[in-house]
């Protein structure tokens, strides 16, 4: 099972962000679907990723905390950027992961 952030951020282009939820988790198609995670890789703040990506079951299982979801790959660079200014002016720094463990 995904783990999805309880508050996490959705995108003006989803229109019923239950029912895509429900599909990741399913393991339905949902072209389009991108997910914003947070990052294993220390040199990076956040990741974005086709949710089709999910269908393939090794990176079901690895797939890191959800924050966003959003249709379209443009979208999905603005969520970041918006997402990265909002900490950055709530905390002056870049400290991501530990501002969505306090979040």
């Amino acid at each position: 099972m995904v783990k999805w952030h309880k508050d996490f951020y959705i995108g003006e282009g989803i229109k019923n962000p239950d029912k895509t939820k429900n599909k990741i988790e399913e393991g339905k198609l949902t072209f389009g679907i991108y997910l914003i995670t947070l990052s294993d890789n220390p040199n990076n703040l956040l990741e974005i990723i086709p949710a089709a990506m999910l269908l393939q079951k090794s990176c079901y299982g690895l797939c890191p905390e959800i924050i966003g979801m959003t249709r379209g790959k443009d979208d999905a660079i603005d969520m970041v950027a918006d997402i990265i200014m909002e900490i950055y002016r709530e905390t002056g720094a870049f400290q991501v992961k530990e501002y969505f463990k306090n979040r």
